[in-house]
Formats: structure tokens, C-alpha cells, sequence
């Protein structure tokens, strides 16, 4: 985590929260970490809760299957929701029996993806913002102090920095 980075803290529940989160926050993380390994590890979900409750993961706007064989790298775009609704969002899910109908646009298993530091964009959607938010929350996010005050409107914590700049958020 950049260390020049000023921390705010805000309360847990605060309406806007889940928009913010929905539109995407930076995690600083390591590259060559498995997609599964960044959901227990950096964001902090229970190995169970990854593999039931997350459904639908995307890396870089394609649909994952193989979480354990997808690696993340710096820049990567990672979107976690739960199960997605109608025929689109069955087939965009993890273990589908149509999945295997968008196998061209799936994400591939990485074997060489070198080891270093990562900036991530994570946006979560749904129940896993509802559920998982606060967790990540805890950890802390890096996110722009300008979508914090354009979510959060007048919930926004007082301490934002005027002059905007990305800043650490915490509950």
C-alpha cells in the first residue's frame, strides 16, 4: 500500500457504500496470485465463501471458470458478483452447463505471470458488495477522494481532502 496516502475513516453502512464499490476501488496487492488466492488472502472472504457465494468473477471483462489457474497482474480490471440473473448471466457464471457456449471469451489459466507488486481494480456487485464490503472495507481500499464524495454525497467522512487525490478508505 503506498505509504503517502491519507487515511480517512468512515462508518460501516453508510448509503452510497455499495455504488462505491459497485464503480471500483484499487487494491494494492502481489502479481502472479491465483484469482481464488486474491479473494481469500487480499480481500479477506473465507475460502468457502469464495467458492459458493462468488459466481460470476470477471478478469479484464472476461468471464472466469478456473480460479485457481487464472492469475492476477498489475492493471487487471477484477469484478466479483454473485449469481446473475436470466439466461445471459447463467451462462456468465462459474460451473454452468452453458458456460462452455462463451469458452471464447473466457479467461485463460496463466502459467507465467511474474511475481511484483500490483495495482488492482476491484469492483463488487450485489450480495457480494453487501456481504464482502465491509470486510474489504476493513482492509482498506484506495479510491479517488472526488467518487468518495460523489457516492457518499453528505455521508461523506468531513476529512476528505479538498484538493481530491487518491486517498486510503477505511471503516
Amino acid at each position: 500500500m503506498p505509504e503517502n496516502l491519507k487515511t480517512v475513516t468512515m462508518q460501516k453502512g453508510i448509503p452510497g457504500t455499495i455504488t462505491l464499490l459497485q464503480k471500483g476501488v484499487f487494491i494494492h496487492t502481489t502479481s502472479g496470485m491465483s484469482v481464488r488466492q486474491f479473494m481469500v488472502d487480499e480481500i479477506g472472504l473465507s475460502p468457502d465463501y469464495a467458492e459458493t457465494r462468488v459466481r460470476a468473477i470477471f478478469v479484464n471483462g472476461s468471464p472466469v471458470d478456473d480460479i485457481d489457474g487464472v492469475k492476477i497482474k498489475d492493471g487487471d480490471e477484477v469484478s466479483l458478483s454473485g449469481a446473475l440473473p436470466g439466461i445471459s448471466g447463467i451462462a456468465m457464471c462459474r460451473d454452468t452447463p452453458i458456460g462452455a457456449f462463451r469458452s471464447d471469451i473466457s479467461a485463460k489459466a496463466s502459467d507465467t505471470v511474474n511475481s511484483g507488486e500490483a495495482k488492482i481494480y476491484l469492483k463488487l456487485f450485489n450480495l457480494i458488495a453487501q456481504e464482502a464490503g465491509p470486510t474489504l472495507l476493513k482492509k482498506g481500499v484506495v479510491v479517488e477522494s472526488s467518487q468518495v464524495l460523489k457516492y457518499l454525497k453528505e455521508n461523506a467522512p468531513k476529512d476528505i481532502p479538498p484538493e481530491g487525490g487518491l486517498i486510503l478508505l477505511k471503516i
